[in-house]
């Protein structure tokens, strides 16, 4: 039922992808709906009547000033929105009506860039003897299966340090990037020091050791793991299974080849002669050694969205300043008989606007033309 559900691997469901576009789609329609109620509501900027501008908790009558001298003071600092001869609407922070469009655009910037992972990037792993290289990775999922790197990666040394205790404190790879036959790249490769390399990082996961079996295949020294094979010619051989002793006969190794097409198998005996060497196809094969090797296990991961997902994180922090430490504000000006009235509002921080409605007073009342 779990691996039914996808439960086993959630993030790659396609209910969990369902999910994310719906809750998207969600965000998109509600940002449309409050973004056309915003535009309406701005092509609608209407000065108030007088009555109304008397209500405002913050309004001042001017008596005997001159509307243009006193529109132009305004002007200085907010930006007008609505004007005629009888009255104007200046406002400043208008910038802060966007804060929360932004921020829903940015969760929605995030949203494909973890979709877009989802989709097209992968994680799997790659195991490296020294001296070994390879150019393709093992994917990690239900059903494993290998992808090309677009590139070689070669282990050119792996150490391991010890506590006292004999649990491992720090395990190095040295790898090299291998491209067209050379060398492009080599870095050390820690525990939270990965190695990047177009779009793919590599992070030391783990390491092990595994038997290594030294062979001499018609005179050329071969070294294979289990499950490995080699061909020669027209002898194909693979070491297919491994046991420390076999019978009162010790190490031994199962080595299948191909004999006309048809698989056949035979054991190679480390301290027996007669079956330490033996003819396979025509081809003298003799197992010489038997060692415990290191090996390093990398774990490869590639996120195209990662660029994305950065990006909405940069809008999502432009938004939450915007939202919360841009402050929107309207003046209104407006002819009344002998004089002026002024008024203010704001939709957050009134005691700032109290402030600055203060100073825009003794600005208004000091001027002198």
């Amino acid at each position: 039922m779990i691996s039914l559900l996808g439960l086993d691997d959630a993030y790659h469901a396609p209910w969990f992808i369902a999910l994310i576009a719906l809750f998207a789609l969600s965000l998109v329609l509600c940002s449309l709906r409050r973004l056309a109620l915003f535009v309406k509501e701005k092509k609608t900027i209407v000065l108030p009547e007088e009555d109304r501008l008397l209500k405002m908790d913050l309004h001042s009558y001017i008596p005997e000033k001159d509307f243009s001298e006193t529109l132009g003071l305004l002007a200085r600092r907010y930006r007008l929105a609505l004007g005629d001869g009888q009255g104007a609407v200046l406002e400043k922070g208008r910038l802060s009506r966007y804060g929360v469009f932004i921020i829903h655009a940015s969760i929605i910037i995030i949203l494909a860039g973890g979709l877009i992972g989802l989709l097209f990037g992968y994680r799997g792993f790659v195991t490296l003897k020294v001296g070994e290289t390879k150019d393709r990775l093992t994917l990690r999922g239900k059903s494993p299966a290998e992808v090309p790197l677009g590139f070689a990666l070669t282990c050119k040394d792996f150490k391991v340090n010890f506590y006292p205790t004999g649990e491992p404190k720090d395990f190095v790879s040295s790898v090299e990037i291998v491209e067209n036959g050379k060398a492009v790249l080599g870095k050390e490769i820690r525990v939270n020091e990965p190695l990047s390399y177009k779009g793919i990082r590599f992070y030391q996961s783990h390491y092990g050791s595994a038997p290594v079996f030294f062979f001499n295949v018609g005179g050329e020294k071969v070294a294979l793991m289990e499950r490995e094979a080699f061909r020669k010619n027209s002898l194909l051989l693979m070491v297919a299974r491994y046991e420390s002793r076999v019978h009162d006969f010790g190490p031994g190794v199962l080595v299948a080849y191909l004999d006309g097409g048809e698989p056949k198998a035979t054991w190679f005996l480390k301290n027996v002669d007669r079956l330490r060497e033996q003819d396979l196809q025509g081809v003298r094969v003799s197992l010489n050694d038997i060692q415990e090797q290191l090996y390093t296990g990398l774990e490869a991961s590639r996120d195209p969205g990662v660029f994305v997902v950065w990006a909405g994180f940069v809008f999502i922090l432009f938004g939450l300043y915007v939202n919360f430490f841009v402050r929107h504000r309207r003046i209104y000006l407006l002819k009344v008989p002998g004089g002026l009235l002024v008024a203010g509002t704001a939709l957050r921080n009134r005691g700032d606007l109290d402030k600055e409605f203060k100073n825009l007073l003794e600005e208004i009342h000091g001027h002198t033309p």
